[in-house]
This record gives C-alpha cells, sequence and structure tokens, in this order.
C-alpha cells in the first residue's frame, strides 16, 4: 500500500473530508488530493501534524511497513507485563469475594452473638473472635493490591 493510499484510507477511518484535513493543516485540498494520488510527498512538518491528527505514527505510513496491529499488542509484551495483566484481575476478583464472605460472616455472627466485649461492640468482638477478622481484612489486601497493579499498569501503557 502507497503512502498516498494509506493516508486516504486514515482519513476515511477518521471520517474526514479532503477539506476538513486540509483545513485542520493548514494546506490547500489540492494538496491532500496530490498526497492521496501519489503526485507528491508531505513535507515533514505536515507528516507530524497528519499522523498526530489521524492517530497514528510516521512508521505506519512508510509504504514497506504494514500498519501496526494493536489488536495482538497484548501477546507483543514481555513476560512480567503479561503475567501483571492476567494477575490483577484474578487478585481482584479473589479479593472482593473474600471481603464479602469476611463481611457477610462477620454481620451474620454479630447479628447471632449474645456475649461481646464492651470495649469493641458486637461487630468488633466477631473480627476479633471469629475467622472472620482474618477473611475481611485480606480480602481488602487484595483488593488493594490488585488496585496498586493496575495503575502501575496503567502508568507503564502511558509511558509507551
Amino acid at each position: 500500500m502507497t503512502i498516498g493510499a494509506k493516508i486516504a484510507s486514515r482519513r476515511q477511518d477518521a471520517g474526514l473530508s479532503q477539506e476538513a484535513l486540509a483545513d485542520r493543516l493548514g494546506v490547500s485540498a489540492e494538496d491532500i488530493r496530490r498526497w492521496e494520488n501519489n503526485e507528491v510527498l508531505p513535507d515533514a512538518d505536515n507528516v507530524s501534524q497528519l499522523c498526530r491528527i489521524l492517530g497514528i505514527s510516521a512508521g505506519d505510513l512508510h509504504p514497506e511497513h504494514p500498519a501496526s496491529d494493536h489488536s495482538s499488542a497484548f501477546w507483543k509484551l514481555p513476560l512480567w507485563r503479561w503475567y501483571l495483566r492476567v494477575l490483577s484481575p484474578i487478585l481482584a476478583v479473589v479479593g472482593t469475594a473474600a471481603s464479602l464472605i469476611g463481611l457477610a460472616g462477620a454481620v451474620c455472627s454479630a447479628l447471632t452473638i449474645d456475649q461481646w466485649y464492651t470495649d469493641f461492640g458486637r461487630f468488633g468482638t466477631v473480627l476479633r473472635t471469629t475467622w472472620c477478622g482474618a477473611v475481611l481484612p485480606a480480602g481488602l489486601l487484595l483488593l488493594l493490591i490488585a488496585l496498586a497493579l493496575l495503575a502501575f499498569d496503567v502508568l507503564l501503557s502511558k509511558r509507551d
């Protein structure tokens, strides 16, 4: 595919007419037509603005390089980033489940308890003396770790 064909294809994908693209670039519609027909090539300034407007890289316009396939970008990640993206949702689901089970168990136990420490109250007594006191904070900790991993991955993705 030629540079002109790629420009035309990306312009149409963006829903822009030749005139609208020309207005945004500050050139004439005739210049856009000439670029798309491979009569002339855009200069470096126009290429950088064109890539910014169309949301592509300059490498995507090069005729020897096919357009980048972003659908398989997940499989091109380094192994540790792949694990990061797979592990984060799993931790979030397990953490949510553990938190909900711990909370439900604590509420049920607090409603049925007949003796409690006056300093802690019903709920505090249950959290201190039953399995719910370990499961609820563990689930919340897993959720916090999953959130931190997600934030780390987002920051790395923005850097790339």
